[in-house]
């Protein structure tokens, strides 16, 4: 058999430019028509909740005239009672000293108040971080490398300490995904998504909606200051839901990270160690449900578990994560750094 004759050297080079050029191409459809998170909000939420429509009358409606044009009697005016801006829960922060018999770690200023606990079930450990704030502005959230995108990641005690949290929980890990809601103190960057959602109004209120309930233009509208979407719903009117919006394999005993609300300004954030024989097996959604109950929150959002289930409070890692934790694209955090 005869060997195959070389191609000619301005043919290879050809070719080798062809390849490049391709390469190049199938790069830039990724790029751009892929990957839509430029890291610039689509639109900043304004702050507070909307106010309603003041009534007006109708063009066919007559204008009733007074009924008399005289001076009214001489009556003593009371002074308006002063009303809290929204988000201002100066009139609900406990001004008491906290509870710390059975803490493990306490943090109380004028505006922000952190009790850690450590709880057990016959097969779980798990960490609550009460909190109390006194204003919104106190509840914030980062991204992994300060930047919104997705394919960036840290250590969630690494975002912690960039932002000097006080105490810090693992988010929705919205950078795995293309197709979710993401709206951050007060910036809405993802509008789309799949699943359930978790919105934080600027009035303090906590709400979690199914999938098939979710309006993106109602939840602006209110004045939508954080939003998450990873799931699933927790509490459904007071009750376990009888079904989750997720799969068997989320449902069953896993390491967990969740945020539940009891009012505006009093929020918890649980984590759940698992997968460690003879220390924490993890929990069910239905468990999570009802130590979320069991707390007598209203309302609670099951956020990025398993492996990357941690909290941290004043740069110590207060759980044992699974196999060390891994790195996640988001946090939420109290006190420490204002968020950009």
């Amino acid at each position: 058999m005869l060997p195959k004759k070389p191609l000619p050297a301005p043919l290879v080079i050809l070719l080798d430019l062809l390849g490049i050029g391709v390469m190049l191409l199938v790069f830039t459809l990724f790029h751009h028509m892929l990957d839509l998170d430029s890291g610039v909000p689509l639109r900043n939420i304004v702050f507070g909740a909307t106010p309603m429509p003041a009534a007006s009358v109708s063009a066919d409606e007559p204008t009733l005239a007074p009924e008399s044009t005289e001076a009214p009697a001489n009556t003593a005016t009371p002074a308006p009672t002063p009303t809290p801006a929204p988000g201002d829960f100066s009139a609900t922060f406990p001004t008491d000293e906290p509870n710390v018999e059975n803490a493990i770690g306490v943090y109380k200023t004028d505006n922000l108040r952190v009790v850690v606990t450590e709880g057990h079930t016959e097969d779980a450990v798990y960490y609550v971080a009460d909190v109390w704030i006194r204003n919104i502005r106190e509840f914030k959230t980062a991204f992994a490398k300060d930047k919104f995108g997705r394919g960036l990641y840290e250590m969630p005690d690494a975002i912690a300490e960039h932002n000097n949290a006080v105490v810090a929980i693992t988010g929705d890990t919205y950078g795995s995904s293309s197709s979710s809601v993401v709206i951050r103190n007060g910036n809405l960057y993802r509008d789309s998504g799949d699943g359930d959602v978790c919105i934080l109004y600027a009035d303090g209120v906590m709400e979690s909606y199914y999938q098939a309930d979710f309006n993106l233009d109602a939840v602006i509208a209110r004045g939508a200051f954080q939003g998450w979407s990873f799931g699933p719903k927790l509490i459904d009117n007071g009750a376990v839901p009888s079904s989750y919006n997720t799969t068997d394999a989320t449902i069953a005993h896993n390491p967990r990270a969740a945020i539940g609300y009891y009012e505006p300004g009093h929020y918890c954030l649980v984590v759940v160690d698992g997968r460690q024989g003879g220390y924490s097996r993890g929990m069910t959604l239905d468990e999570l449900s009802e130590l979320f109950l069991s707390f007598g929150c209203v309302d609670a959002y099951n956020l990025d578990g398993g492996q990357s289930a941690m909290m941290v409070f004043q740069n110590q890692v207060v759980n044992q994560p699974y196999k060390d934790g891994r790195a996640i694209s988001d946090i939420i955090y109290f006190g420490g750094n204002d968020p950009a």
